[in-house]
């Protein structure tokens, strides 16, 4: 199980920054062993490539958290309503 404090700066960072509107949603969840997993749906991803979607992300991520604590996030996943509505 992930750290609770850490999913929670994650999750703060992730809200605080770029995905702060309030359509937008972050979702932090447990990955394997002690790893954390993030998706993350936003109307800011229409149109991106899957490597521009990374980028936004983990742009927010190394900016803000320390190397031991990004290196927890083990699966970003970026996706906008739309994509999923289209599934």
């Amino acid at each position: 199980m992930a750290d609770t404090q850490l999913k929670k700066k994650v999750y703060t960072v992730l809200r605080d920054g770029y995905f702060s509107d309030p359509d937008d949603a972050v979702d932090v969840s447990d990955g394997p062993d002690d790893s954390i997993h993030l998706v993350i749906f936003s109307r800011k991803f229409p149109g991106r490539s899957m490597q521009e979607k990374h980028h936004m992300i983990w742009a927010e991520l190394l900016r803000t958290l320390g190397t031991d604590e990004w290196n927890k996030v083990s699966l970003s996943i970026g996706a906008s309503p739309e994509a999923i509505k289209a599934t």
